[in-house]
């Protein structure tokens, strides 16, 4: 659903055209990566994008448009040397900190999983930044103290003005050529990804031949051992991880019947894989790690607003939801032996759902 963007005083009809191009863009690049785009909402200057990414993993993202690169502002290669995006107009009477917190957990509480930080230059989006929501504050932290440093250091010639902190509006930074180490801090951040970098599917099919997808998966025989290894930066995967999934929506499917694990639903067309442990690389698409749920039960466990206790199974739920999916609560999984979990990933996603209620106390 597209709504007008709300004109500002500072900014021309170039720049909200810009800006209308750029969100109109994202569902086709987002499509031609593999996603599949379930949604696309644009209320006045915001846009939702909710899409199943090539892993399977549901991500409601909160679109963020970088600074118009305008070329006739002065020399054009200057605009081509900087990107960056404001997390918000105006921190108003709050800190940064307090600022910055109080979105977070608005957003998260609308369903967002994701920020997707777009720069547009010249109609080709040069990057497409995506970072996982519970990372924002702790990159923008690091840009701060990494602008600060280098203030400090004389570094910056007469530069006094710090990258994060852009008069009252916290800024994230792509790029700054004078500055790189600032722009460093959100690439080198772990699970931060530039979707633009993953080669577009120019066909209506995918790209690599049959007998280059990996269908194999990984099978029953070795035990599950999650680890901290993201392989997900490696480009040329992302066709095989689609097709992987599927292979590992048909393991979950053997392996529990077609039925949702905390449900008992048993419509096959909104049943999905999901991840116990998030998706870091192949070796994450193990049976041992996965759970077969319907579609919005799966939503409400990649959100951490439905958790499972590790050691006894049980449906534990966010007191959000207590009034829509209370019935679910204390429902224990049947798992046997021969069908059992990663108890090990179960501890590291309980952690993460505890850390959720937590921040709510």
């Amino acid at each position: 659903m597209e709504s007008e963007i709300t004109a500002r005083s500072f900014r021309g009809p170039e720049s909200i055209e810009s800006e209308r191009a750029t969100r109109a863009m994202l569902p086709d690049f987002l499509a031609r990566r593999g996603f599949a785009v379930v949604s696309d909402e644009r209320v006045r200057n915001g846009q939702t994008i909710v899409a199943t990414a090539p892993n399977g993993d549901r991500l409601s993202m909160r679109v963020r448009i970088c600074w118009r690169r305008d070329p006739g502002r002065g020399d054009s290669s200057v605009a081509k040397t900087f990107s960056a995006a404001q997390l918000m107009a105006n921190i108003g009477k709050d800190d940064w900190l307090v600022a910055l917190r109080k979105k977070a957990s608005r957003e998260q509480s609308q369903g967002i999983t994701h920020l997707l930080i777009v720069q547009n230059d010249d109609e080709h989006i040069v990057y497409a930044a995506l970072v996982p929501l519970q990372d924002v504050l702790p990159i923008w932290i690091a840009q701060r103290d990494t602008s600060a440093r280098l203030i400090a250091e004389g570094r910056l010639g007469r530069r006094r003005k710090n990258h994060a902190m852009n008069g009252v509006s916290p800024t994230l930074w792509l790029q700054d050529d004078r500055a790189p180490e600032v722009a460093r801090e959100l690439w080198d951040y772990p699970g931060v990804r530039d979707l633009a970098k993953i080669k577009a599917d120019v066909g209506t099919g995918l790209s690599l031949p049959d007998g280059e997808a990996n269908r194999e998966g990984i099978g029953n025989e070795a035990k599950y051992d999650p680890t901290d290894d993201d392989q997900r930066q490696v480009i040329e995967r992302q066709i095989r991880e689609r097709r992987g999934q599927q292979h590992f929506r048909d393991c979950l499917r053997e392996r529990h019947g077609d039925r949702c694990l905390v449900t008992g639903c048993t419509v096959l067309a909104v049943l999905e894989a999901a991840h116990i442990k998030p998706y870091r690389g192949e070796q994450d698409n193990h049976p041992e790690n996965g759970l077969l749920l319907r579609s919005d039960i799966h939503t409400l466990f990649d959100l951490d607003l439905l958790g499972i206790e590790p050691d006894r199974l049980q449906v534990v739920l966010h007191p959000s939801l207590a009034e829509e999916y209370g019935e679910l609560a204390g429902m224990q999984i049947e798992c046997g032996s021969e069908r059992s979990l990663s108890r090990k990933a179960l501890r590291i996603r309980y952690e993460q759902f505890r850390k959720r209620l937590l921040r709510r106390a």
